[in-house]
């Protein structure tokens, strides 16, 4: 009889495997099979724990999701700094999300490949966007309300995540200056849709 334990470790080891396989692969071309023989776990544990491969693969790409977000709402206060200059504070939030995609490869390709599938589209797309609320909201009271927050975060992600699994194989002296490109690209954006007294705040005033 497993522990509880063990029946969470096998239930991620199947999600682990179904990031890999979609990573190597794409997400046309994995099995049931394949992510029995890649996680080493017998397919018929699939059923146990999900209702289906796309059940799978929606719950894998929660996991990632979860841990992108997680990983943004943690360093959000960067931006409450009030001794730094907006466009600084915005770059160092920005390098935070740089370097842990960059640390993840593996889940950076499968968050990609799944991003931009009709897959996303029909199973995630909605529950993604309910997730983000938490964020646009606490961008929001930084534009305008003409701006729309969830359009600009969306194209934060979009050229964050391109520009990232573009270089994803470029040595370590290049990606700084690739960072800052992309950065530089957002933030020319973010400049000309955020309330004026941010890029121009009074001294003394807070963020």
């Amino acid at each position: 009889m497993l522990s509880q334990r063990e029946h969470q470790e096998k239930r991620q080891k199947l999600i682990d495997s179904t990031i890999q396989l979609v990573a190597e692969r794409g997400i046309g071309d994995i099995s049931t099979k394949n992510i029995g023989l890649v996680s080493g776990i017998n397919e018929a544990y699939i059923y146990r724990y999900f209702e289906s491969k796309e059940d799978l693969l929606i719950k894998a790409f929660l996991f990632v999701d979860n841990k992108f977000l997680g990983m943004i709402l943690e360093n959000y206060p960067i931006l409450q700094y009030e001794s730094v200059e907006y466009e600084e504070r915005c770059r160092l939030l920005f390098n935070c999300c740089w370097r842990f995609i960059r640390s993840h490869p593996r889940k950076l390709i499968f968050y990609v490949r799944y991003y931009y599938s009709a897959f996303f589209e029909k199973y995630s797309a909605q529950d993604h966007e309910q997730r983000y609320a938490v964020l646009t909201e606490k961008m929001q009271s930084a534009f305008p309300d003409s701006v729309s927050v969830p359009m600009i975060l969306h194209y934060i992600l979009d050229n964050l995540l391109g520009m990232a699994v573009k270089h994803l194989n470029d040595p370590e002296e290049q990606t700084e200056k690739t960072a800052e490109a992309c950065f530089q690209l957002i933030f020319a954006v973010v400049r000309a849709c955020v309330k004026e007294e941010k890029i121009h705040k009074p001294e003394g005033e807070k963020a």
